[in-house]
C-alpha cells in the first residue's frame, strides 16, 4: 500500500514539475515530465490522473504549436472522462479542442465543441468556465461576423465576470463590447464600454488591454470624423505599446548603469584605502627619523628599508590603479554601446554630459516604417527561439543596410520596423537615403529567401516632413519620435503590398528625378482622405 501512495505522489509530483516547465514556456522539458508521470499512472491504472496526464500533454502540444499532436492528446482524454463519467473534466476537453479548432480558424467546430463545453459547465454550475466559455464564443461569431450573436454572449460573459470580481476579463470583454458597438455603429455605446474598460484597464496597470483601448478610440473617433481626437488615440496606443516592447532593453540599461556606478565607486573606495596605507607608512618613516637614536649602518638599513617598502607599494597601488582604471574604461564603453543601441549619438552624449535633453523638431526627416507580412500567422506556427533568432538576423541586416546609408534606427515594434533620415543630424539627402536603403533591404530579403527555411515578406511606407524627437522618462530612457509625419509613414506601409515601396506625393517630389516610380490610383487614407501614392519600380 505504501509503494501505492509512493508512486501515486511520485507522478503528482512529475506532474507539478511538468506544469511549472510550461509555465515557464519550457515545453521540451515540461513535455518530459508529464509523460514520465503519465507513464507511472497507467502502470498504477488510475483513469482519471490517466486523463489529466493526457489533457496537459495536449495543451503543451497546443502551446508548441504542434496541433495535431494537440488534439491526439485531448480526444484520448476525452474517451477516458467519458468512460469514467468525469463531466468537468469532459467540459475541459471539449473546450480545450474548441480551443485548437480556433487557432486553426476551423469556426465551425471550434463552435460547436465550445458550446457542447458550455452546456456542461451549466449544468455542473462551473461560474468561472462558464464565462470563459461565453467569451470565446463570443469571439468565435465575431469573426464570422454575427456581432448580434457575439455581442449576445459578451454581454452574458461580462455579467459573470463582474459578479466573480474578474477586473482583467471584465476589461476584456468591455474592450470587446465597446468594439462590437463600434461595427455596429453605435457610437455612444461604444463609447461607454470603451470608457468603463479603460478605467478598471488602468486601475490594475493592464497595458495590453490599455494600448488595444486606445486603438478602438481612434478608430471610434475616426468613425465618428473627429480626426484630431483619432490620432491623440493613436499616439496613446503607440506609447503604449513602446513602453511595452522596450522595457526589458530599458531596465537592462538601468542594470548596466547601476553595475557601471557602483564598481566605480568600489574602485575609488579600494584607491583611497592603498593611498592612506602609502600615507600612514610615511608618517611613519619620518616619525622614526625624528625620533631615531640610531646612526650609522643601522640607520641606512632602516632607512633603506622604508624607501623600499614604499617604493614596492606605490608600484602595486600604481598597478592596481591602472587595473582599476582598464575595468572602468570597459564597463564605460558596455554601458555607452548599449545606450547607443537604443539612443542616438547626439541625445547619448547630452544625457550623459548633462543629465537631460530636450526635444526637438526637425522640418526635414523622411521617416521609413516596415512590417513583417502574415506575422501573427507565422509566429503562432514557428518555434520561438527560431522566430527570435530569424528577427534578430533579419533586423541586424535592416541595421547595416540604414546605417551604411546614414540613416537612424529609431525602434522595432515586435516585427514592425522604423528608421528615419534627417534627425537628430540634419541630412540634405534624407529621403534619396531613405528610399535606397528600403531598396536595399528589398533586395536583402528577396536574396535570403532563396536559402532559408521561412520566407518572409515585408511592406514598406516612406513619407516626409516635420517630426519631434526626444527622450521619454528619468529613469529609463526611451528614444521616440511623434508627429503627423510619422502617423502618414504608417499609413503609407499600411496601404502598401508585400515587397512594394509605397512613397507619399512629398517623398516623391524630393526623389523623383534619382529613381523610377509607378504611379498609384488615389486612395482614401483612414483619418487623412485622398491621398496620392507611388510604388517604387525597383524591378
Amino acid at each position: 500500500m505504501k509503494l501505492v501512495k509512493d508512486k501515486k505522489e511520485k507522478a503528482n509530483a512529475l506532474h507539478n514539475i511538468g506544469v511549472a516547465y510550461k509555465n515557464l514556456s519550457n515545453y521540451d522539458n515540461a513535455l518530459q515530465y508529464h509523460l514520465n508521470a503519465l507513464k507511472i499512472r497507467e502502470a498504477a491504472g488510475d483513469k482519471k490522473a490517466i486523463a489529466d496526464s493526457l489533457h496537459y500533454i495536449g495543451v503543451v502540444y497546443d502551446y508548441s504549436n504542434n496541433f495535431d499532436k494537440a488534439l491526439e492528446y485531448h480526444f484520448s482524454a476525452l474517451k477516458i472522462r467519458k468512460e469514467i463519467g468525469y463531466r468537468k473534466g469532459i467540459a475541459n476537453s471539449l473546450h480545450n479542442i474548441g480551443v485548437i479548432n480556433h487557432r486553426l480558424n476551423h469556426y465551425t467546430k471550434a463552435l460547436k465543441y465550445y458550446l457542447n463545453a458550455l452546456k456542461i459547465r451549466e449544468e455542473i454550475g462551473d461560474k468561472k468556465a462558464i464565462a470563459g466559455s461565453l467569451n470565446n464564443i463570443g469571439v468565435i461569431y465575431k469573426n464570422i461576423i454575427n456581432y448580434v450573436r457575439s455581442l449576445e454572449y459578451y454581454l452574458k460573459a461580462l455579467k459573470m465576470f463582474e459578479e466573480l470580481d474578474d477586473k482583467y476579463e471584465t476589461a476584456n470583454i468591455s474592450n470587446n463590447i465597446g468594439e462590437l458597438y463600434l461595427k455596429l455603429k453605435d457610437y455612444d455605446k461604444a463609447f461607454s464600454y470603451l470608457e468603463k474598460a479603460l478605467k478598471i484597464a488602468r486601475e490594475i496597470g493592464a497595458k495590453e488591454l490599455i494600448r488595444e483601448n486606445y486603438e478602438f478610440h481612434s478608430d471610434l473617433w475616426a468613425a465618428k470624423g473627429n480626426y484630431q481626437k483619432a490620432l491623440e488615440y493613436y499616439m496613446l496606443s503607440s506609447k503604449v505599446k513602446d513602453t511595452i516592447f522596450t522595457e526589458e532593453s530599458s531596465a537592462k540599461i538601468a542594470e548596466m548603469q547601476t553595475i557601471y556606478e557602483t564598481e566605480k565607486k568600489e574602485k575609488e573606495i579600494e584607491l583611497l584605502k592603498k593611498d592612506n596605507a602609502i600615507s600612514q607608512l610615511e608618517l611613519a618613516r619620518q616619525k622614526l627619523l625624528r625620533n631615531s637614536f640610531l646612526g650609522g649602518f643601522g640607520f641606512v638599513l632602516i632607512l633603506a628599508f622604508v624607501v623600499y617598502n614604499r617604493y614596492r607599494l606605490k608600484k602595486k597601488a600604481h598597478a592596481e590603479l591602472e587595473a582599476a582604471h582598464h575595468i572602468i574604461k570597459l564597463e564605460k564603453e558596455k554601458s555607452d554601446k548599449l545606450l547607443l543601441n537604443i539612443l542616438p549619438l547626439r541625445v547619448a552624449n547630452d544625457l550623459k554630459e548633462k543629465g537631460k535633453t530636450e526635444p526637438e523638431s526637425y522640418e526635414n526627416v523622411t521617416v521609413y516604417f516596415s512590417d513583417i507580412v502574415g506575422f501573427t500567422k507565422k509566429s503562432a506556427e514557428l518555434d520561438p527561439k527560431f522566430l527570435i533568432d530569424e528577427l534578430n538576423d533579419i533586423f541586424t541586416a535592416f541595421d547595416n543596410i540604414i546605417e551604411k546609408n546614414h540613416c537612424e534606427r529609431i525602434k522595432t515594434i515586435g516585427d514592425a520596423y522604423l528608421c528615419v533620415c534627417g534627425m537628430p543630424e540634419e541630412n540634405s539627402n534624407h529621403a534619396k537615403n531613405v528610399v535606397r536603403s528600403a531598396i536595399e533591404i528589398i533586395e536583402y530579403l528577396k536574396k535570403r529567401n532563396h536559402h532559408t527555411k521561412a520566407q518572409w515578406e515585408i511592406r514598406v511606407g516612406i513619407h516626409t516632413g516635420k517630426v519631434v524627437g526626444g527622450v521619454v522618462g528619468v529613469k529609463k530612457y526611451i528614444y521616440d519620435v511623434f508627429g503627423d509625419t510619422i502617423n502618414t509613414a504608417s499609413r503609407m506601409e499600411s496601404n502598401s503590398e508585400p515587397m512594394k515601396i509605397n512613397i507619399s506625393e512629398a517623398t516623391y517630389h524630393l526623389v523623383k528625378h534619382k529613381f523610377k516610380f509607378v504611379e498609384r490610383e488615389t486612395i482614401v487614407v483612414k483619418g487623412k482622405g485622398d491621398m496620392k501614392m507611388y510604388f517604387i519600380d525597383n524591378g
